[in-house]
C-alpha cells in the first residue's frame, strides 16, 4: 500500500512540475495584494516580472530595485513574491513590516497556488518579460547587477 501512494505521488509531483508555463504561454491576470494590502495587479499593459520564490532570490530583486533611480525603473514592472514557505507568523509578524520599509510594492502570493505554474530556480530571481500576457522570454538570476542589466534592455 506504501509503495501505490510512494508512486502516485510521485505521479502528481511530475504532473505539477510539468505545468510550469514556457516562452510563448499566455499567462492569466494576476491580482495579489501588496505589503501594505493594496491590490498589486498584473494585467496587459505589465511587460516586466520580477518573481522570487526564496529569500535569496528576493535579495537579488531588493537590491536591484535598490539600484535603480526611481526615474530609469520601467512603469509597467511588478514584482511577485511567493512566501508561501514562511511561517505565517512570521510573515505577519517580522517579515511583511520590514517590507513596509521598501521603496516599492511586491505582490505577495502567501499561499503559493497563484504562483505556483510559475518558473523560478532556487536561491535565483526570474525575470519574465511579457507581451500582453504572452511570455517572451524567462531568465534566472543569482546577482543583483545582472537583474538590474536585464530590466535596463526593457
Amino acid at each position: 500500500m506504501k509503495a501505490i501512494l510512494f508512486v502516485v505521488s510521485l505521479f502528481f509531483m511530475t504532473t505539477a512540475q510539468a505545468n510550469v508555463f514556457a516562452v510563448n504561454d499566455k499567462i492569466e491576470p494576476v491580482t495579489l495584494e501588496d505589503q501594505f494590502e493594496q491590490p498589486l495587479v498584473i494585467n496587459e499593459q505589465t511587460q516586466v516580472v520580477l518573481f522570487s520564490r526564496g529569500m535569496k532570490g528576493g535579495e537579488f530583486i531588493q537590491e536591484a530595485l535598490e539600484a535603480i533611480p526611481a526615474e530609469k525603473k520601467p512603469e509597467n514592472l511588478a514584482y511577485i513574491a511567493d512566501i508561501s514557505g514562511m511561517p505565517s507568523l512570521i510573515a505577519r509578524f517580522v517579515a511583511i513590516p520590514k517590507m513596509k520599509d521598501l521603496p516599492f510594492s511586491m505582490g505577495l502570493d502567501r499561499e503559493g497556488e497563484v504562483t505556483a505554474s510559475w518558473p523560478a530556480e532556487k536561491d535565483m530571481a526570474t525575470v519574465i518579460v511579457l507581451d500582453k500576457f504572452t511570455v517572451v522570454s524567462i531568465e534566472n538570476f543569482d546577482s543583483s547587477d545582472a537583474i538590474v542589466e536585464a530590466i535596463s534592455k526593457q
